[in-house]
């Protein structure tokens, strides 16, 4: 739907439309604003943003380390307390303004866009990072069929380091692998095609990249439970380990692994909200994608535990997803089946399968960044996304280099962790402070039927527990910022403090450069 008319250019959060200015100011061209075709594409779309890397390693990882039904327990308690009433709280309001992060934090206070891009920012370094591992796991799944077949992942602990990224640990670039720097290259143009056709493509997408992966850890649960010793791999996952639950690092983590597998606080939903059509009750579906986010988690857990115990890996299993991807599952693999050409074609399309989760996950990222980039500069879609996607991946080149563990290691220690921790705090408290925030239940309720959010649970959820429960957490890390990385001060601050910078900073730098086309528009207006 399109009209000519004169008058400024600028966007209605009432009509949801953005007002496009030509360069010479004589014609305006008003466009209705992107929305799922249907609740079922949302939803769809949604479990693809929520569903991820940290579902399918990371969460397995810390089931291991800290007593598995111990970690599952607090897991579920801070979803059901604090992850669904926040996200709730994220889909409601991107709905009722009708825009990006940016505008919606600074419906809840004054300069609160400044921590809307901040959200944004953080996504869109995210969004770098899952490229490179979305590259790191397009290339396993092009050498382990070979590497299988000669036997070269069973003689090696560390197949993929040593052999495919050149890695030795070190964190110094002395090189670059070809095969990573093609794949990351070809994650980055599948992104911008996502990226390109805006909600319908971010939902068409997920079909893909949500069904393929889990279908495939479903056959690895049921390879897994065939095993003679299942039942101490479930054990393991399930039984709590109760002298755990007075570990604050297992508090913050199992906080943490929520807000961050739900993609909270990072702009994602509020842009995905704006994108809801009406008549579509929020709490039900928010159930629905809590819900399938936890399964998938619970689902990889399953897999890995009973496979690894099966090959008799369990003591290799690490709290660090990526070790477990590229040391623990190609090993695990290997030994699945007496062929091992069968192994490899296995290994294959697992990888693949997982590369799609990381595509995914990406891309809802770059859409958090992209959308209220277009309606701050009245940017045409596909031009700003193959934009941001060169950008992006001449950034991620870091990833198919020798350093490349290095980067990410820092990198998501920083801005995977206490980025998104900073920031859902800062937003829970805008929340809980705001009228605007403090009356979302109304807008999270409205077309529900008989499923609907307590407006007290909501108000001491999002308001109270969220920030007082990660600030009191959060707070013995500060003093611990760096530890454990040994690594170059140079690195440190190019992919920690100084990404942060970034991230705390872009407001800033956006409403800056956005300054000379805001005095431009008021020139207009006023000779108009």
């Amino acid at each position: 739907m399109a009209a000519s008319f004169r008058g400024a250019a600028s966007f209605c959060s009432h009509c949801a439309g953005i007002c496009v200015i030509n360069d010479d100011f004589e014609e305006y061209e008003y466009t209705m604003a992107e929305r799922f075709k249907s609740k079922g594409k949302f939803i769809l779309a949604s479990v693809g943003a929520a569903v991820g890397l940290g579902n399918a390693l990371r969460f397995p990882g810390l089931c291991a380390k800290y007593g598995g039904g111990t970690f599952l327990f607090i897991y579920v308690c801070s979803l059901l307390l604090l992850g669904i009433p926040l996200l709730n709280a994220e889909i409601a309001l991107g709905r009722k303004v009708r825009s990006g992060a940016p505008e919606c934090m600074r419906s809840l206070f004054r300069g609160g866009d400044r921590l809307g891009w901040a959200q944004c920012a953080n996504s869109l370094i995210t969004a770098v990072i899952y490229a490179g591992l979305a590259g790191w796991l397009l290339s396993e799944a092009i050498t382990i069929l070979p590497a299988c077949a000669s036997g070269e992942i069973l003689r090696s602990a560390n197949y993929f380091f040593e052999n495919v990224l050149h890695s030795d640990g070190s964190g110094v670039i002395s090189g670059i692998s070809p095969v990573v720097c093609v794949t990351v290259g070809i994650v980055w143009a599948a992104m911008f095609f996502c990226l390109k056709g805006g909600a319908d493509s971010l939902s068409s997408a997920a079909k893909f990249t949500v069904f393929a992966p889990i279908a495939l850890l479903a056959l690895f649960s049921v390879r897994g439970l065939s095993y003679k010793n299942s039942g101490e791999a479930l054990a393991a996952l399930f039984v709590p380990d109760f002298q755990s639950f007075g570990s604050p690092e297992l508090w913050i983590n199992a906080l943490g692994q929520v807000f961050f597998s739900l993609s909270l606080a990072v702009g994602i939903m509020p842009a995905y909200g704006s994108y809801l059509p009406e008549r579509c009750g929020i709490f039900p579906m928010s159930f629905i994608i809590a819900a399938a986010d936890a399964a998938v988690s619970v689902l990889a857990s399953v897999a890995l535990f009973t496979t690894v115990y099966g090959c008799g890996l369990q003591s290799s299993i690490s709290t660090s997803g990526i070790i477990t991807a590229f040391s623990v599952y190609p090993k695990a693999i290997a030994g699945l089946f007496p062929e091992p050409v069968a192994c490899g074609i296995v290994g294959t399309v697992f990888y693949f399968s997982i590369a799609l989760m990381a595509v995914q996950s990406g891309v809802s990222m770059l859409e958090a960044a992209l959308s209220p980039l277009l309606e701050k500069f009245g940017l045409p879609r596909k031009r700003a996304a193959l934009v941001v996607c060169v950008l992006g991946g001449a950034t991620s080149i870091i990833y198919a280099t020798t350093a490349a563990d290095m980067a990410v290691e820092i990198a998501d220690r920083f801005i995977n962790f206490y980025d998104v921790i900073i920031l859902c705090i800062a937003e829970c408290l805008a929340l809980g402070l705001s009228p605007t925030g403090r009356g979302l239940s109304c807008e999270i309720n409205r077309y529900c039927k008989k499923l609907k959010m307590p407006r007290k649970i909501y108000l001491i959820s999002v308001g109270f527990l969220c920030p007082a429960a990660l600030f009191a957490l959060a707070l013995p890390e500060i003093f611990n910022l760096s530890a454990g990385l040994d690594y170059p001060r140079w690195a440190q601050f190019a992919f920690g403090w100084g990404a942060c910078a970034f991230v705390f900073l872009s407001g800033t730098i956006v409403n800056f450069a956005a300054r000379p086309r805001a005095l431009k528009r008021k020139k207009s207006m006023t000779a108009d």
